[in-house]
Formats: C-alpha cells, structure tokens, sequence
C-alpha cells in the first residue's frame, strides 16, 4: 500500500506510470490478452486558462471518475500518466461498448462544468498556444484503443508508442471519440 500511495497521482489517487507500467509488464509475462485504452482530453488548455487551475482539477477528476466508473473490479485497470492523459487494461473483449459509454457518460456530465453561456454557443474564444485568440469546443475525450495479443509486444515501451498512435486517430475525429488501432486483431472473440 505504501508503494501503490508513493507512485500515485495526488490529484486522482490514481496510480501512476510505475505501476501502470508494473501492470502492463505482470500481463505480458502472463501471456494474458487485454486491450489498452489511452485517454486524453481535448482542448483541455484552454479550458484551464479560461475557468482557472481549480476547475480544471474537478474536470481532471470527472474524467478519472468516469474512467474508473468503466472498470471492473477483478483484473482491469485504470492509471493517471499525468496531466489529462490516463491508460486502462481492459482484460473483457467489450471494448468498443465501455468506450461508447464512457464518451456517452462524459458528454452528459461535461456541461456542469462549464457556464451556460458557453454551453449554448458550444465553445468560447481563449488564446490558443500561439497567443491567437480562437474559438476552441467544449472539452471532449478521446479514447485510443490497443489489442494486444501475447507476443505481439514485447514492453511497456512499445505498447505506450501504439497506443500513443490510437490516440492520436482519435484525436483526429471531431468531439467525444475513440478509435482502435489494429481492428484486424481478434481477442477473446471480439472486435
């Protein structure tokens, strides 16, 4: 317990990257199929700058929530990389039904953090990272998901660099989205 609260996030109380990584090594050394999902958060930046640094702490909270809400007990796993990203390690082949109620469950809890001002316009103007002021959306999730069979990676290294790539297809959609990356993929019986 004194390691898991050491390598915890202090926002989230989530454990963070040694034990994600620990976690990841431990199913690959099992040969236990699961799938990967990277979390981020969209526009979030500007959404700091404009409501302050303490909402958006509650917002990185909500989606921690949200995330461990589509986690089940006995083998999955949910960890905070840092800042708005998180990984979870789904062992179960429904992937693609906890990404449609994660983004679902997130759309629907988004709007209480934000005025009702911007929530009619979808969106406000704050400057964007090269001091330009822009018109950004409201925060959305992006979920970029990774099958992993047994042998197929090798370490932690590798699975953060394919993940990294679903996440970033995801990204690419407009809004609450999730994308897998190696759909060709079957575990379990599902994809």
């Amino acid at each position: 317990q004194l390691s898991a609260a050491r390598h915890a996030n202090p926002l989230t109380f989530l454990p963070g990257n040694v034990a994600i990584n620990a976690q990841i090594d431990k199913l690959l050394a099992a040969k236990t199929p699961f799938y990967v999902c990277y979390a981020d958060l969209d526009h979030f930046k500007a959404y700091n700058d404009v409501y302050g640094y303490r909402k958006g702490d509650a917002l990185i909270q909500l989606a921690a929530k949200i995330l461990q809400n589509h986690c089940q007990l006995r083998g999955d796993f949910v960890g905070h990389i840092g800042g708005d990203d998180f990984v979870l390690l789904w062992l179960q082949g429904d992937w693609e039904a906890r990404c449609r109620a994660i983004v679902a469950e997130f759309a629907r809890q988004i709007p209480a953090l934000f005025t009702a001002e911007h929530v009619l316009a979808g969106g406000y103007e704050a400057e964007d990272r090269q001091g330009r002021r822009v018109k950004h959306p409201l925060v959305s999730l992006s979920l970029g998901v990774l099958a992993v069979a047994p042998g197929q990676y090798h370490n932690p290294d590798e699975i953060a660099s394919a993940a990294t790539e679903a996440k970033k297809h995801a990204k690419q959609r407009i809004g609450n989205s999730y994308f897998l990356l190696n759909s060709a993929i079957k575990l379990r019986g599902a994809v």
